[in-house]
């Protein structure tokens, strides 16, 4: 008669559950990734602005590297594998491996003769001087001296092309404290040779989404690695490597996207193999996936409805949530295999309570994270507590209903449950928990206790070819690991021009290079065109006294290029720099500089630089200065909040002193026990694993709210204790082993967070579902 009677009931529950995968699929539809390594960092970093920044001049290009200890050999790879990108047009767009004195010489003329343009009106009105027809025979007299007697062969090189000084007049304007080196030198090469760029735009079509830059990037490492490296010997010793954005967001999104698939999978699987081993039945197990399926998706759907994207860190919520909210199914299951002549409306009052109260504890404590000044850390913690409160319901109205219905029997047919298995698991794990106690003793005094290591090491994969390959490019081709980019942005010329200024001053005798020269000023242009005209019309003259000075027609090509753009008129208005100097659509421009600060990457003026409205220090050196503070804060910022929140539900959820001192030992054995695990094993407290700190306490809050409910019931015995320590031991094990899952992932952060959490849950379950029940009931016997 129950069962009949529970019939349209059921029905309800099971149209419930379908309403909530459809809600759920709608928000999923609308949700996408963040791929973006950036996001994970609080947005009012210093540097990470900047870094941003520098990252976006290039944010469509990949880089290729090219290292080999044979300097001779990567210069013929580079050339060949240009080349051989260069007629493969469904794989590169473009392809950029030299520097701007390497390049085409219509490129260099086209920007020696915009340097010009924009100079200032004294330093053109100077040019016209050098060049007067008097001045002529010494100054060429003088170039050539410099080119057979300079020990600087770069410069001797240079002034053979340029005997007139134009090209290295214009360069020397780029450098404000007077080093044309380093605006001259070969950013595509390490100083020692062994190192060399390849910068690659991909074809447009490759680049729509995550999925389509994949599979271009796949099909690109196939055709070098295949194809062109195999087609000679010496090319197979070349070691080839990827970075740069394409690769950053293909390496990101598809390891989000396995670890998702692999994490679900996992815990599924055992959350379904333990519910198997403890209740034998396939219908409860199937309506138990679907509900936990169910709070999964509509999860999903509120993030998408709130966030619109998930970083590669709160992609671990889902592990989480799963591990959690089953507790809640089980705890009701449990209820009606004890009392199974109740209907459903009987066993939800009667594990509502403990059900109601788990949910909000843990989903308090997982929000407490939500104040974290760390996105990823944040998102985490609120789609975790979004999630349980979900899945309580889920579970309560949703799954109870449906999973209860093979418990459901006759008076006559009930029998109680041999507790011999449960009061034997009671005082072997208590006695096991003992001795975990005074091993972790012993350990935090030989070994002290764990670490803390609030470096940035933690954001990044475990591996990651483009991070390994990006650190490589920073090492060998900045010149000092104290040098720092600077980022210019501004919203107009202007602007962009006094930024520069207000940087400039406070650079003042530093090595350092400001791009001033490359910006578009339209009063120079004006003023400047009649002048630079008037020295292109005076071609013939000049390469007449070039002649008569006994240089090449050689010496006078770079020269006559650029007299032809100045004879021309200007036909746009936009840098031909664009590494330098870039524009984006809304008009907005973007300077790069560099500058080696004094007192190193600690030093105060990178504060004082970031103060000036629109410049930025960048870099993920200074990025590493900035976070480690802001790490440290971090204890106190999300900790002490939720030890608060956690000591106001402790004396709102627990009555009366003794049990307030059994739940307090229960947490306090688990954290010394915890905290010798982690000295064993050499763990540390880092930026994600500080996250066990409020999932253990929480989760021990759970077991112990549950079982402390059962244990104040009147009449409660021993036996029922062990029940009910049997169904938490297999939600413990479920979730400490749901969160070991995260170990899988390919994200630093959550494999510590996943081991940390996993040892933590573990004795927890054991001080909660065997210890307590053990120390309570043995003190009632001494009583």
């Amino acid at each position: 008669m129950l069962i009949s009677n529970a019939m349209p009931a059921a029905f309800s529950r099971l149209l419930f559950i379908v309403l909530v995968a459809l809600a759920g699929w709608f928000g999923v539809s609308r949700l996408d990734f963040d791929v973006d390594p950036l996001s994970l960092l609080p947005q009012n970093l210093p540097g990470l602005e900047g870094t941003r920044l520098l990252r976006d001049l290039k944010s469509d290009q990949l880089i290729v590297t090219l290292q080999s200890e044979d300097a001779e050999l990567l210069e013929v790879a580079a050339d060949s594998l240009a080349g051989h990108l260069a007629t493969k047009k469904d794989l590169a767009a473009s392809v950029k491996h030299k520097s701007l004195l390497q390049s085409d010489p219509e490129v260099i003329a086209e920007v020696i003769a915009w340097l010009w343009r924009n100079a200032p009106t004294e330093n053109v009105a100077a040019l016209k001087a050098s060049l007067a027809p008097d001045k002529l025979p010494a100054l060429l007299e003088k170039s050539r001296e410099a080119t057979a007697n300079s020990l600087d062969l770069q410069n001797a090189t240079l002034t053979g092309y340029d005997p007139f000084g134009i090209a290295r007049g214009a360069l020397a304007m780029l450098s404000p404290n007077g080093d044309t080196t380093a605006m001259a030198s070969d950013e595509f090469t390490s100083a020692d040779g062994t190192l060399r760029l390849l910068f690659i735009q991909p074809p447009a079509d490759a680049l729509a989404d995550y999925r389509t830059v994949n599979a271009w990037l796949t099909k690109l490492k196939q055709d070098i690695r295949e194809t062109w490296q195999k087609s000679d010997e010496a090319l197979a010793k070349v070691q080839i490597g990827f970075t740069g954005d394409p690769a950053f967001q293909a390496e990101i999104a598809t390891g989000m996207e396995s670890d998702m698939r692999q994490s679900i999978s996992a815990v599924t699987f055992i959350v379904g193999f333990l519910f198997w081993l403890l209740h034998r039945r396939i219908v409860p197990l199937f309506w138990l996936l679907l509900a936990i399926l169910c709070a999964n998706l509509l999860t999903l759907g509120a993030a998408g409805a709130i966030y619109g994207s998930l970083n590669v860190m709160s992609m671990g919520f889902a592990a989480i949530l799963t591990g959690l909210i089953e507790d809640f199914g089980v705890i009701g299951l449990h209820a009606a295999s004890e009392h199974p002549r109740e209907s459903y409306a009987e066993i939800r009052r009667r594990v509502l309570p403990g059900v109601a109260w788990s949910a909000v504890t843990i989903a308090a404590i997982f929000a407490a994270l939500g104040l974290s000044q760390l996105p990823g850390v944040a998102q985490l913690g609120m789609l975790a507590a979004l999630g349980v409160l979900i899945g309580a319901a889920v579970m309560l109205l949703g799954f109870l209903p449906l999973g209860m219905k093979p418990y459901v029997v006759h008076a006559s047919a009930c029998e109680t449950p041999a507790p011999r298995l449960g009061l034997t698991l009671q005082k072997t794990f208590t006695w096991l928990l003992a001795a975990l106690l005074l091993a972790a003793t012993a350990v935090i005094l030989i070994k002290g206790l764990p670490h803390a290591d609030f470096g940035s090491s933690v954001l990044r994969p475990k591996q990651s070819e483009a991070f390994d390959i990006s650190e490589q490019i920073e090492a060998k081709m900045i010149a000092s690991d104290q040098t720092v980019p600077l980022l210019i942005h501004a919203a107009n010329t202007d602007q962009l021009r006094q930024n520069l200024a207000e940087a400039s001053k406070l650079l003042t005798g530093l090595p350092h290079t400001i791009p001033t020269a490359l910006i578009p000023h339209s009063t120079n242009q004006h003023s400047n065109t009649p002048t630079l005209q008037s020295l292109a019309a005076s071609e013939k003259a000049l390469q007449t006294a070039l002649d008569t000075a006994g240089f090449t027609d050689t010496a006078f090509s770079l020269t006559q290029k650029v007299l032809a753009k100045w004879s021309s008129p200007l036909t746009s208005d936009v840098s031909p720099l664009t590494g330098l100097i870039s524009t984006s659509p809304d008009g907005s421009l973007t300077a790069l500089g560099s500058f080696s600060p004094a007192k190193g990457i600690h030093d105060p003026l990178l504060t004082k630089l970031e103060a000036i409205p629109g410049v930025h220090p960048a870099g993920w050196n200074y990025l590493r200065v900035s976070l480690e503070p802001l790490l440290e804060r971090e204890i106190t910022r999300v900790c002490l909040p939720t030890a608060g929140i956690a000591l106001v539900l402790f004396f709102l959820v627990f009555h009366g002193t003794r049990e307030r001192l059994h739940a307090a030992g229960v947490l306090l054995v688990s954290a010394w026990v915890l905290l010798g695990s982690m000295a064993a094993f050499g763990w540390t407290w880092n930026l994600m694993s500080i996250g066990a700190v409020p999932l253990c306490l929480g989760l021990g809050l759970d077991f112990t709210i549950h079982m402390m409910h059962t244990l104040r019931e009147k009449g409660s015995t021993a036996a029922h204790a062990a029940s009910l320590g049997r169904s938490l031991a297999y939600c413990g094990l479920s979730t400490g082993l749901a969160f070991g899952s995260l170990a899988l992932g390919s994200n630093r952060g959550l494999i510590s967070l996943g081991c940390i959490t996993m040892t933590g849950v573990i004795t927890v379950l054991l001080t909660s579902s065997f210890a307590l029940p053990y120390v309570w009931f043995r003190r009632n016997d001494t009583e």
